[in-house]
């Protein structure tokens, strides 16, 4: 049995809400339950898809003491920021990483082979950099280790499964810029603006509570909502967040307050050199996409509006799989017939695609299905009814995705569990 999971994004505590110990606890406790149900069980081989502990996702990178970011190049400034916030992770999710430990135990019990799989993705592509930061997270897993330390794999391909897996983060305009070993966009927008962002606003509005023109609890309650920034997705529905943040306090003082600090972020952001160095002369391209649209202003011209639609559906296709699908379709290994089986994560919106059916020289069919793993953060959407008043329901989402050895579970070749809490 191959079990795949992906974008948990287990943070430091320093920006937004992580997630509990109860979701590992049900995860591990589910499929505990699902491999009784396998006859016979092999083995218990679980991959980590991708965005497992998020290095990018860290106040750490904004203190003051830190002068260096992601795209800067390798070095013990930056390997030092690296080792803190892993050892934030492991420590602030220690009893949820026992969870997975108990995994290893149930397998034993029942004398069959348990391995943990890690596959990088975008927000934790820094620690393939550091051998020492690749120990940190083989311990923190219980990973054998032995040997030379060796970087984790970007994707698998499990041939006795006929699964093929990456994070998916390379057909991601944003996030990913034609290496896997060099930062991108994404994480300069995480840094330098959706990290920035809610300490700049809270610093703002504390001055505002000092001189008594809001309360300390509205304070709080604000810096809460603010902190969430990261979990909307699409990323370019964020301004709509802290609109709607805004419009949600009674004090006009710190409803000005919220704007006014996310449009100086916002102008901060695009003066950052690493993303003028990303600005092309020609009109419009990503950088021009982003700065239209992260802005609270709608007084734009119907020529830049129609533009920006143009470039939303490059960017953010309209269609549910948003076009990972057609990558899935397009792998080498789904095209020579090697896969049936293709898992992305990334999008943190769990999809089962039915892509195509293939005669074989034996005379049965070999169904392709494309899976995405969604995520295990909490997610904010935006309503899809009176959006114009900027309003968003967030629930917890937890999936993952079990495929079977032929020889493993009869006829059933997956099996998929898919959870929110809201």
């Amino acid at each position: 049995m191959l079990v795949f999971l992906s974008d948990v994004h287990l943070t430091d505590g320093s920006s937004g809400e992580t997630i509990k110990p109860t979701a590992f606890r049900i995860f591990a406790e589910n499929l505990r339950k699902l491999a009784d149900s396998v006859t016979p069980l092999e083995e218990m081989r679980l991959v980590l898809l991708g965005d497992i502990f998020d290095i990018i996702r860290s106040a750490e990178w904004i203190a003051d003491s830190v002068s260096v970011r992601p795209w800067d190049p390798a070095g013990p400034e930056q390997e030092a920021v690296v080792a803190k916030i892993l050892l934030g992770i492991t420590t602030n999710n220690r009893q949820a990483l026992d969870e997975l430990l108990t995994l290893r135990a149930y397998a034993q019990g029942k004398n069959v082979l348990f391995e943990i799989i890690y596959i990088i993705g975008n927000h934790d592509w820094l620690i393939n950099r550091y051998p020492g930061c690749i120990q940190m997270v083989q311990k923190a897993l219980g990973i054998a280790t032995g040997g030379p330390v060796s970087p984790f794999p970007t994707e698998l391909f499990a041939s006795d499964y006929k699964a093929f897996a990456r994070h998916g983060d390379i057909y991601d305009d944003f996030n990913y810029m034609g290496n896997r070993d060099a930062s991108s966009i994404g994480d300069a927008i995480v840094i330098e603006l959706l990290n920035k962002y809610p300490q700049e606003a809270l610093g703002r509005l504390n001055d505002l509570a000092a001189a008594g023109s809001v309360t300390k609890e509205e304070v709080d309650r604000i810096a809460k909502q603010l902190k969430e920034l990261d979990n909307i997705r699409p990323l370019l529905d964020a301004p709509s967040w802290v609109l709607m943040v805004a419009n949600k306090t009674e004090s006009e003082a710190a409803r000005e307050t919220i704007k006014k600090a996310w449009s100086d972020c916002v102008d901060a952001f695009f003066e950052v050199p690493f993303i003028r160095g990303k600005d092309k002369f020609l009109w419009p391209d990503i950088i021009d996409l982003l700065q239209v649209s992260l802005q609270l202003s709608s007084h734009l011209s119907k020529k830049t509006l129609e533009k920006i639609a143009d470039l939303k559906e490059k960017w953010f296709p309209a269609d549910a799989a948003g076009g990972y699908d057609v990558h899935a379709f397009a792998e080498p290994r789904v095209r020579s017939g090697e896969a049936s089986f293709v898992l992305y994560g990334h999008t943190h919106d769990y999809l089962m695609v039915p892509m195509d059916q293939m005669p074989l020289p034996n005379g049965s069919i070999q169904d392709k299905v494309y899976f995405n793993t969604g995520t295990w953060r909490k997610t904010w959407n935006k309503v899809k009814f009176d959006p114009a008043n900027r309003e968003f329901i967030g629930w917890h989402v937890l999936t993952y995705v079990a495929v079977f050895k032929p020889t493993e579970n009869g006829s059933y070749k997956f099996e998929v569990w898919n959870a929110a809490l809201g």
